[in-house]
């Protein structure tokens, strides 16, 4: 087998990366850029389209958060494909089905919102197979700097809500919206660089039995073609079925938390931040629009601040004390907005800390949510965080609209009066994820990829009698 007896990675002596290792990481950073430039677009489109199409927002609703139902049923079934076919065909098809679905909806016709809050959904599907992406990238990487190349990915991923808000400043206006969907074909280009230049990962090759093609892998990574691997330490055998990931309840309790908390959070801190700094700044929603642009440019490098120390303290408390003060920041806003403390001219401040702070929790959890996996259900267990994250993108503002009283759950009435107990609904979602992290977290820091197999490791599941024998 590739992995090393003892559970060493073939990629824990590597101190530099290989050409081919960052190629991948290019590959799969501007694919998922690209990949949630898609999922963003809508929110850009529909503003041009309320007024000529006569939008309601009980149907802006429906195709808002068609795509939320669309990735918790993606979460599922890319993560079951991934373990059964591969890593490398669910990164290829999730982009090339995204980029269909998009050109696709250049062709919706006139005032036709129930085809588009169709090709939402199958857009959503698809933007659930990030956390495969991610995976696909660790199974490729030194353990020691696991963390701060996942951080790097989810850094470039974060540049498609910029993309998002520079086609609605510039390219909507300019080209049509139309267009601007035909635009939103180009993973469907990086979907096909990937299938031509990378190959499957080497640990499910590994997992299958094809050792030849696993070593090749390892070889193309290392950019060593002459690389060799003791193969004699056998491996257990791959998943049987998607709920098998429940024979690990720690791994899905902890990424189930972590995810659904952060999200709900992080998803209204979004949704809510650009009206209410406009209510209580008294600034126009256009410079508004353009602080949080601003926001989201500290936001990237908080994320890479964020994934540099998860490779340093760990994964538990990074990703812990960055969600508790995100939630403590955003109690603060509550109160500063609401005139109850200090002055409302400051609410700028603890919101900005408290995006900044989510944002460096969920470079963490890109790196969290995948390895702590067995690799027999890595695919899996990587689309079932997907599932939860898409769960807490639907509860928050769900969350948000029964805290503030309005019937309206995708843009609820965000006003001044309500909100303290609006920011305090979000803060305990924030806190639930931290805690989640120091209490129940599972410490993969430095850790083989490989050592989640071990019969004897916390993070993995139970093996049958047979496994053990192969494995004693």
């Amino acid at each position: 087998m590739v992995a090393a007896q003892g559970g060493r990675s073939p990629f824990q002596d590597q101190t530099t990366l290989s050409g081919n290792q960052k190629t991948l990481i290019a590959l799969v950073g501007i694919g998922s850029m690209l990949e949630f430039w898609d999922a963003y677009l809508i929110g850009f489109i529909m503003a041009f389209l309320i007024k000529p199409w006569g939008l309601t927002y009980g149907i802006m609703g429906a195709v808002l958060l068609a795509s939320g139902g669309g990735a918790i049923v993606g979460g599922a079934v890319w993560g079951m494909l991934a373990d059964r076919f591969g890593r490398k065909p669910v990164f290829v098809a999730s982009l090339l089905v995204l980029g269909a679905a998009s050109i696709a909806l250049a062709f919706t016709p006139e005032r036709g919102w129930v085809y588009m809050a169709a090709m939402r959904v199958l857009i959503g599907f698809c933007s659930a197979g990030y956390f495969i992406q991610i995976a696909l990238v660790q199974e490729f990487t030194p353990p020691k700097r696991r963390g701060m190349l996942t951080g790097v990915v989810s850094a470039i991923t974060t540049g498609g809500l910029l993309l998002g808000a520079l086609s609605g400043a510039w390219l909507i206006p300019t080209i049509g919206w139309r267009w601007t969907f035909v635009l939103g074909a180009a993973p469907a280009a990086i979907a096909l660089v990937g299938a031509l230049r990378v190959p499957e990962s080497p640990r499910w090759l590994s997992l299958h039995g094809r050792q030849d093609d696993a070593r090749k892998a390892v070889a193309w990574a290392r950019g060593d073609t002459s690389w060799e691997r003791d193969h004699s330490a056998p491996q257990p055998a791959a998943a049987r079925s998607w709920f098998d990931i429940f024979q690990c309840p720690r791994n899905v309790l902890t990424t189930g938390l972590i995810n659904v908390g952060l999200i709900s959070g992080y998803y209204g801190i979004v949704l809510w931040g650009p009206t209410l700094m406009s209510q209580v700044q008294s600034v126009s929603p256009v410079t508004a629009s353009k602080v949080m642009i601003g926001f989201s440019l500290i936001g990237i490098m908080s994320r890479l601040v964020a994934a540099l120390l998860a490779d340093r303290i760990g994964r538990r408390k990074t990703g812990g004390f960055y969600a508790l003060a995100a939630a403590v920041a955003l109690v603060l806003a509550g109160y500063i907005g609401h005139g109850d403390l200090f002055s409302p001219s400051l609410f700028w401040l603890p919101l900005l800390l408290s995006f900044v702070f989510a944002d460096g929790s969920l470079s963490v959890c890109a790196a969290y949510s995948t390895e702590v996996w067995p690799s027999r259900l890595r695919g899996s267990g990587a689309g079932f965080a997907g599932l939860a994250g898409s769960v807490g993108k639907i509860l928050g503002p769900l969350g948000l609209a029964m805290t503030a009283g309005s019937a309206n759950i995708v843009m609820p009435s965000a006003t001044v009066s309500v909100i303290v107990p609006a920011f305090q609904f979000l803060a305990a979602c924030l806190a639930v994820c931290g805690l989640t992290y120091l209490v129940f977290g599972i410490e993969a820091r430095g850790k083989p990829l490989e050592s989640f197999d071990q019969p004897d490791d916390g993070a993995a599941p139970a093996l049958d009698p047979a496994h053990q024998r192969q494995n004693g």
